[in-house]
């Protein structure tokens, strides 16, 4: 009975300390209503990459055609020597597609959580869609501060079980208004932060706000990748029987 009412008395201790900020808050309907204007509408959108090294600059252009967060085609347009690569998303089953070889490829699901996508600091679940942060995480709001000059809510996201994703937590910045999540830093208990997400810029396209200019880093900030997003539209005739196989193999660059 002591116990208990130790372990109560702490309970109620640890709450009444909590900053009134965090009382307030709902973190899961904050992430809830930032992924709604990310991952809510089909797409199709023009995409160019810049992984900066210590000896070398690595560009890709991609194409890119997206259903929520579960469905994706890219399809590489260069540089040269790369056009015609494509991977394919639909749920939980992944493709990949060489022009070289003429195949389509049957990936592991596990593909998705592999980073360096073709020698970029973006994951392969960055650009084919990860994990809902709102639906598949628990949440600990953390109060809010100030990112890439933003205002922003920080919320700790610990992946519930069975979720495949590489990250063992995800912090997340969400704008205290309306422009949606502003970073995100994927983390090990391991190793730290395995990579961050910035968003650098925000615009309009289609009648949507949007990032339009991120930058992905790895090692501690050493590796950098810059994502432009150089044209989107709303593809609202995309449906999940749109990606297919047959999808990937016909796609031209």
């Amino acid at each position: 009975m002591v116990s208990m009412k130790r372990s109560l008395f702490l309970g109620l201790a640890c709450w009444v300390l909590l900053p009134a900020a965090a009382l307030a808050q709902n973190p899961t309907e904050i992430l809830s209503r930032a992924e709604k204007s990310a991952i809510g509408t089909s797409s199709y959108s023009e995409l160019a990459m810049t992984a900066k090294r210590a000896r070398y600059t690595r560009e890709l252009e991609l194409k890119s055609w997206t259903h929520t967060n579960k469905y994706a085609l890219i399809v590489v347009t260069g540089p040269e020597r790369d056009r015609g690569t494509r991977y394919l998303r639909a749920d939980k089953q992944m493709y990949s597609f060489v022009p070289r070889t003429g195949k389509v490829v049957k990936l592991p699901q596990s593909m998705l959580m592999a980073g360096g996508f073709m020698g970029t600091d973006a994951s392969m679940d960055n650009l084919l869609g990860q994990a809902s942060l709102a639906k598949d995480f628990t949440h600990q709001y953390l109060g809010t501060e100030t990112v890439n000059g933003l205002p922003c809510h920080k919320i700790k996201c610990t992946p519930k079980a069975g979720v495949p994703v590489a990250a063992d937590a995800v912090t997340a910045w969400i704008h205290t208004g309306d422009k949606g999540w502003v970073r995100l830093s994927f983390q090990s208990t391991r190793n730290g932060e395995l990579q961050r997400m910035d968003v650098l810029e925000f615009g309009r396209m289609d009648g949507v706000q949007m990032p339009v200019k991120l930058q992905f880093s790895t090692q501690g900030g050493k590796q950098t990748t810059l994502m432009t997003v150089k044209t989107w539209r709303k593809q609202p005739q995309l449906t999940p029987a749109w990606f297919t196989p047959e999808r990937l193999e016909q796609t031209q660059p």
